[in-house]
């Protein structure tokens, strides 16, 4: 008996499916935000790698910060600082955050 796994949808590879409901949860559930917006440009600027957290895989590092109560993050590939700026202000006032590239 052969695996059954979801249906193609006609027109829509599997990466745009996912890229169109990521885009769709992160519009309805997290706003705008300046800082992070710039993060992304200044990396482009700087000739960086496009690789930055999309607002839910953002919003799930706060979540998993908070959940394991950490006080201290050590972030090892920094890039551009997109991560370490969901992650910082996830931190309590007196939290520590390493970043390192």
């Amino acid at each position: 008996m052969r695996p059954v796994g979801p249906r193609p949808i006609e027109g829509i590879r599997g990466s745009d499916l996912w890229t169109e409901v990521d885009d769709y949860v992160s519009n309805l559930l997290v706003a705008s935000d300046p800082a992070l917006e710039q993060s992304v440009i200044d990396s482009r600027m700087a000739g960086l790698s496009p690789i930055h957290d999309s607002p839910n895989q953002g919003k799930r590092l706060q979540i998993l910060r908070r959940a394991f109560r950490a006080r201290t993050i050590l972030e090892v590939g920094a890039l551009g600082g997109h991560s370490t700026i969901w992650m910082g202000r996830a931190l309590p006032v007196d939290g520590h955050l390493h970043p390192l590239e």
